[in-house]
């Protein structure tokens, strides 16, 4: 894996796991509209009951998101670890803006008070900065 998927890989996962948590959203609204049940329904008739259905789902769900969360954690971590070796303050600060915190190019630069351009420019160093920390690590 070079470098740069090894970042990406962070933006990536956080990305899905913030999908997951709004489609956990959208299942807990609609299991609102479910109609109770008692533990002796839920013994009786588990094979065909929708609200049951929803309820495994809506579990199964909230355990997937947090084993991502739990991955995302450690990933984040150890990347940051390599980030704070970066000399450079402002390829620190792209950096954990950009991948770390998951913001575009242009919100980074709106954070660091920058031009995007001048942001896409200081990504290219960053990124080859961070590179050479990276391949001492992992290759």
């Amino acid at each position: 894996m070079t470098a740069k998927e090894y970042l990406y890989r962070i933006k990536n996962l956080d990305t899905e796991v913030n999908i997951k948590l709004e489609e956990l959203k959208c299942l807990k609204q609609k299991s609102l509209g479910v109609q109770s049940i008692s533990f002796e329904q839920k013994v009786k008739s588990s094979n065909g009951n929708s609200s049951n259905r929803v309820i495994d789902k809506i579990i199964d769900l909230e355990s997937l998101i947090n084993s991502e969360i739990n991955e995302l954690i450690n990933i984040k971590a150890e990347a940051h670890d390599l980030i704070t070796q970066l000399k450079n303050p402002k390829h620190r600060s792209l950096l954990t803006e950009y991948y770390l915190n998951n913001k575009t190019l242009e919100q980074t630069a709106e954070t660091m008070r920058y031009s995007y351009d001048y942001i896409r420019h200081l990504h290219s160093g960053a990124l080859a900065n961070f590179r050479k920390i990276y391949n001492l690590f992992y290759k």
